[in-house]
């Protein structure tokens, strides 16, 4: 029996590492057509530019790893079935089960390393993609921590770059602000620093701000106010958008360390925890792939036909995707709990999953 499951295992890690391979393949050539002009307007050494898109590829195995796992599934399964070799196996005395043990425990062990490299490798790899873009490639200054943060964030708008300490997307406020405003020739022109903004509707309202107003010598002058209306055109959902953004680069500790900063101060963290929940819901989505995949490929095998299993499967895989995405918008708004946000989806295609295996026996 242990040569059986070796058998089935490497059917279906030849079609794994194949499927990662061409994603990765795939990712790099549209990064290269993306990002060519850059590196023609920056000369570098082909060094930086070769470990600059190999930096990369971490992210790209990540992402990749659910697809990966549900087209291996698929074809591995479905391949042995037209080949007659799964009747073979099960004339031997091996169940169903014995058949998809194996390919189930791989990708529960394949969901454990997502998580795990999600955490500690992805970050990590991301931010020398970013270092290498900035201070490599395009000579420029970088001042960002390894482990992105909520708490510091720098975002820049034309001739105004925002440092913004926290922002309450519930509240649309934002806490610890300093705007820096530059001249077309990038001298600073003005400097504001404000304990907190309030968007009223239409506008940011500041209060406790400070204007640094800077002449073209570097003197400036300093003026105080309790409130101050300042023409700022970003609105609530363009500084939600970045946050959003830092909130998916962070790991799992960064987050949950966040988080429990904002409780601490009495705010209201119900939609970070959706993120939080979903960091560890994302990487189980390589069992759920399996799962689903294997009644599929299991049914194609027995009629002989591969496309049809393919086509069917993808259609069940994006529709897991839609109701994912659906319940984390619905956690994001405060409808569901985090909890239910981020696994839902999940434990709904398990039962669906383990329902065809379960009828595919009888």
């Amino acid at each position: 029996m242990k040569i059986l499951t070796r058998y089935i295992l490497s059917q279906f890690f030849k079609i794994f590492f194949t499927c990662i391979f061409a994603f990765i393949v795939f990712f790099l050539i549209i990064d290269i057509f993306e990002n060519y002009e850059k590196f023609i307007e920056n000369p570098v050494p082909f060094g930086i530019i070769v470990s600059y898109f190999f930096s990369k590829i971490p992210f790209m195995i990540f992402v990749s790893l659910p697809m990966a796992v549900l087209l291996a599934v698929l074809i591995s399964l479905g391949l042995m079935g037209q080949n007659l070799e799964l009747v073979a196996i099960q004339t031997s005395g091996a169940s169903y089960s014995f058949i998809v043990t194996p390919i189930l425990i791989v990708s529960l062990l394949l969901s454990i390393l997502s998580f795990i490299a999600n955490e500690y490798v992805v970050p990590k790899t991301n931010y020398l993609t970013e270092y290498l873009s900035m201070v490599k490639i395009k000579k420029r200054k970088m001042d960002i921590n390894p482990e992105f943060q909520l708490d510091k964030i720098w975002m820049k708008r034309g001739n105004t770059i925002y440092n913004i300490e926290r922002y309450h997307p519930g509240d649309q406020k934002l806490e610890g602000i300093t705007i820096y405003i530059f001249s077309d020739k990038f001298s600073l022109k003005k400097r504001y620093v404000s304990e907190y903004a309030e968007w009223n509707g239409n506008q940011w309202e500041f209060f406790n701000v400070t204007e640094y107003d800077f002449s073209e010598s570097g003197n400036y002058t300093t003026e105080k106010f309790e409130t101050l209306y300042l023409d700022i055109k970003e609105k609530p959902n363009d500084f939600k958008i970045v946050f959003e953004e830092e909130t998916e680069s962070m790991s799992y500790r960064s987050l949950a360390r966040y988080i429990r900063n904002l409780e601490k101060d009495g705010y209201n963290a119900s939609r970070y925890k959706v993120d939080l929940m979903g960091k560890i819901s994302y990487p189980f989505v390589n069992f759920i792939m399996a799962l689903i995949a294997i009644p599929f490929a299991l049914l194609t095998g027995r009629r002989g036909g591969i496309t049809s299993g393919v086509v069917i499967a993808l259609v069940v895989a994006l529709s897991y995707w839609v109701i994912h995405s659906i319940c984390l918008s619905l956690g994001h708004a405060g409808t569901f709990p985090p909890f239910i946000a981020a696994w839902t989806a999940n434990l709904l295609y398990m039962i669906i999953g383990g329902y065809l295996i379960l009828a595919l026996r009888s």
